[in-house]
């Protein structure tokens, strides 16, 4: 929890693999798909997607390889529930 702060940004990317292309309530999955359709990556059923959540309380997230920030608290309790 005390090196968060420390390290690099694309290593505490999620992978999820991509199970549908719409989402009827915001989540971290919906903005991710959103982020790679923004950026041209074509999705479809299967494609395994990486993200990382920059503001948890509006689901921002950025494509792994785009990410520049994170929301240090979000991640956080992931590593609390780990």
């Amino acid at each position: 929890m005390e090196e968060l702060g420390e390290v690099d940004v694309r290593e505490l990317a999620i992978r999820r693999r991509v199970g549908r292309l719409n989402y009827s309530r915001r989540c971290a999955e919906a903005s991710a798909v959103q982020a790679h359709q923004k950026q041209g990556i074509p999705l479809g059923p299967r494609v395994v997607i990486g993200y990382v959540v920059r503001d948890a309380k509006r689901w921002e997230v950025d494509q792994r390889r785009s990410a520049s920030g994170f929301d240090a608290g979000y991640y956080g309790k992931l590593l609390e529930k780990a």
